[in-house]
């Protein structure tokens, strides 16, 4: 009998679409999704990075605590012990923006609380002990703050935050020290990038305040065309004036990229439809997808659908396929071949079954 192991089998684990991948929202053929994110932390606990185990349980403990409370803000939301899910688990969550990439890699009492809808979350002890969030379709930047804020203010009533009376919350980040609030859109501009702008629109949206990082966030790349705009800063601005620059900014870029779009049809269609039939027939062809090949074929057929070709991927279909095609297991899994492997290889047959079933050609 041969004594050699079998190579593990990758398990699969049931995706749950949040309601930004499911649902249209305004502004949509640009703005993917909007995120509304409070740092907050435990007065008198040290941050994450420098808390010992017995530290990190005690929060978990408080934030327990919190939830066996009266309120509808907290009623609805359900605990996941990140460190009990297996690594394709902590995919799905990661896909959905729920967790971050830190938060899925991180050891024993992390933990992520969600909604059924996968509207809201708040991650526990990632960087801060608090992460609280709310996450939504198309671009509605002031909807998604008042649901933060409302769920800040539940935890808040109960949870002695570290403050300081000049510098507002204290956060593991300088950048989210003060309001605590990160607010960001992800946007996707292959418009201004083919017709040469996006350095220079990227590079006005820097010099206005907002930082610029990948679909995943910090040291994450950015492919197909899919950026995610934040406030560089929240240390000496309010909530509304953070809020009000960053709408700026998004407006900017979309009335931008719409004109790029507008005017790259009107004067080099033939540069739209040749990158058309490359993706279609890349995906076609193709029995392996890495995670920035499918990024990069997926934008150009949601391209082609906002200029009513063939085979376009409509903006909900784009984001339901960003939400389920374990994008971040590159990631979460890291360099494990036969994670690799099992996701590159079933990723062509769930993009193309997913465009055949919605109806596109």
């Amino acid at each position: 009998m041969s004594t050699s192991k079998r190579t593990p089998q990758l398990k699969s684990a049931p995706v749950v679409l949040p309601a930004w991948a499911s649902e249209a929202g305004w502004e949509s053929d640009v703005v993917i999704s909007t995120r509304a994110r409070l740092a907050r932390n435990v007065r008198g606990v040290p941050f994450p990075g420098r808390a010992s185990p017995a530290d990190l349980r005690a929060v978990v403990d408080a934030v327990d605590i919190v939830l066996k409370s009266p309120g509808k803000e907290l009623a609805g939301l359900r605990p996941v012990d990140i460190d009990r899910l297996d690594p394709p688990q902590r995919s799905v969550l990661v896909d959905s923006h729920l967790i971050s990439v830190q938060h899925a890699t991180s050891g024993p009492s992390r933990r992520a609380l969600v909604d059924d809808r996968h509207t809201v979350s708040v991650m526990v002890n990632e960087e801060d002990h608090l992460r609280i969030q709310a996450i939504l379709p198309g671009h509605q930047i002031p909807r998604a703050w008042q649901i933060a804020d409302a769920l800040d203010d539940a935890f808040g009533e109960f949870l002695d935050y570290a403050r300081h009376p000049r510098h507002g919350y204290l956060t593991a980040s300088l950048s989210n020290c003060g309001t605590g609030l990160r607010a960001s859109v992800m946007a996707h501009l292959p418009g201004i990038a083919l017709v040469g702008r996006l350095e220079e629109s990227l590079t006005a949206a820097q010099t206005l305040g907002t930082s610029i990082r990948g679909s995943f966030g910090e040291n994450t790349g950015m492919a197909g065309d899919v950026f995610q705009l934040s406030n560089a800063v929240s240390i000496g601005l309010t909530e509304n004036q953070i809020i009000s620059r960053l709408g700026a900014v998004v407006t900017y870029l979309v009335t931008d990229e719409l004109a790029a779009r507008e005017l790259l049809w009107r004067t080099r269609p033939e540069i739209v439809e040749a990158r058309v039939a490359d993706a279609k027939a890349r995906l076609k062809a193709s029995t392996r997808l890495s995670s920035s090949e499918a990024m990069s074929i997926l934008s150009t057929l949601r391209l082609a659908h906002h200029f009513g070709m063939p085979g376009g991927v409509s903006p909900v279909v784009f984001n339901e396929l960003l939400a389920s095609m374990r994008l971040g297991a590159q990631f979460v899994l890291g360099r494990k071949a036969h994670y690799t492997f099992y996701e590159e290889t079933r990723r062509p047959a769930l993009i193309r079954n997913k465009i055949r079933n919605s109806g596109a050609s």
